[in-house]
Formats: structure tokens, C-alpha cells, sequence
């Protein structure tokens, strides 16, 4: 039987980013006149949580994202390091890592600035694999390539994210879909795309865990 696999995606799951990247946007909505402000409820019905359906958010015509994506994600890049680590997560990191299972990061972060974070938390050795925005593929085709690197399989995979995209994604690569309401989407946005399992708080997650890594 194939090992069980725990994806995680960083930004919401692992680290607390929100505040930081809606201020990066609404630092440039300043600078060059944008027609919004980014809020936590903009945020919040975005079916895929990117740059690019922020800037869309925010009156950004999409022939133009392209201006001022550079320079949104060198402001991301450096302040990337700033993000808290959520309180628990690196339990949950161990209970998956003690239960034989593989544990790897799915995120649209770059590689290297995850890792990075990481380290200065002292959770660098625990992930099996990180896959970031470094490599290229849609989120479920990333998925896909982590269970093929593990000699995997679907059923024995769990992604856990904080956004509709995530569990859309984790949905299309045919693994369990796990959706976690204290990172970037509330409960209600999550419900409707009807996730297999959805945690409210970290206790939950670190439960539920708990549970599947050992069945």
C-alpha cells in the first residue's frame, strides 16, 4: 500500500500572509491610481486566490497586470519573511512526519522564501518536498507531480488549503480535499465548493490529522 501523502499550502495554512499581501496591493493602488482597495472581503470571493484575480479585484484591466507584477512580487518577496508561522502548525507537521506519512508544501510562494521561513521557525527539516511558483503547472497538475515523486496515489493523498482554488484544484487531481477556515476564505466560501472535510480552527486540523495519518 502506497505511503499517505499531507500537501499543505503555505500562505493561509501554514503562514499568516493576508494582512501583508493586501497591504502590498494597497500600496501600489496608491501609487498608480488603482480603482479599489483590496480588502479582506474582495479577498474573500475570490475563486483562485492569485495576483492576478487581486489585480482584476481592484479595477486592473488584465492587459495591464503585467506593469506592475514585478514590483508587487518583489514587495511580497521582501516582507515575506515577516509572516507568522500559525501556532500548531509544526505539531501537526510532526504528528504527519512520526506517522511514516510524506508531508510536502503546495504553494504559489516562491520555493526558495518558504524554505527560508522555514528555517527561521525551525521547521525546514520536516517538509518532504516543496513544491512553489518556481515550478510550473496549475495547482492540481503540482499535486499530481508530488504523488508521482512519492510513488503515490490519490487515494492516499490530503490537500489542505485555505482557499475555493485549493480545494477546486485538490478536487481535480482526485485527492481528499481538506479546507481550513482560519486563513485567507471564511467557512461560507469554502462550503461551496464542497470540500471532503473543513476545519475551523487548528485543533480541528490537528485532529483530523491525527486521525487519517494513522488509519
Amino acid at each position: 500500500m502506497a505511503k499517505k501523502i499531507f500537501i499543505f499550502d503555505y500562505d493561509g495554512v501554514i503562514a499568516d500572509s493576508l494582512a501583508m499581501c493586501i497591504e502590498a496591493f494597497n500600496i501600489l493602488k496608491v501609487k498608480y491610481g488603482f480603482k479599489k482597495e483590496l480588502t479582506k472581503e474582495a479577498v474573500s470571493k475570490l475563486h483562485h486566490v492569485t495576483a492576478e484575480a487581486a489585480f482584476t479585484a481592484i479595477g486592473v484591466e488584465k492587459e495591464d497586470h503585467h506593469l506592475y507584477s514585478r514590483e508587487l512580487m518583489e514587495m511580497l518577496k521582501a516582507n515575506a519573511l515577516k509572516a507568522e508561522i500559525f501556532d500548531g502548525i509544526g505539531e501537526i507537521f510532526q504528528i504527519v512526519k512520526e506517522s511514516g506519512a510524506y508531508l510536502a508544501i503546495n504553494t504559489a510562494n516562491a520555493s526558495g522564501t518558504v524554505k527560508r521561513r522555514l528555517q527561521m521557525s525551525g521547521l525546514a527539516d520536516l517538509p518532504d518536498y516543496i513544491v512553489g511558483a518556481d515550478t510550473p503547472g496549475s495547482k492540481a497538475e503540482k499535486i499530481r507531480h508530488i504523488i508521482d515523486k512519492f510513488s503515490g496515489s490519490a487515494e492516499e493523498t490530503y490537500m489542505i488549503g485555505d482557499s475555493m482554488g485549493d480545494i477546486t484544484e485538490g478536487k481535480k487531481a482526485g485527492v481528499h480535499t481538506v479546507a481550513v477556515c482560519y486563513g485567507w476564505q471564511p467557512r461560507a466560501a469554502l462550503e461551496s465548493v464542497e470540500p471532503e472535510f473543513i476545519c475551523d480552527s487548528m485543533d480541528e486540523l490537528k485532529a483530523l490529522v491525527q486521525k487519517k495519518s494513522r488509519v
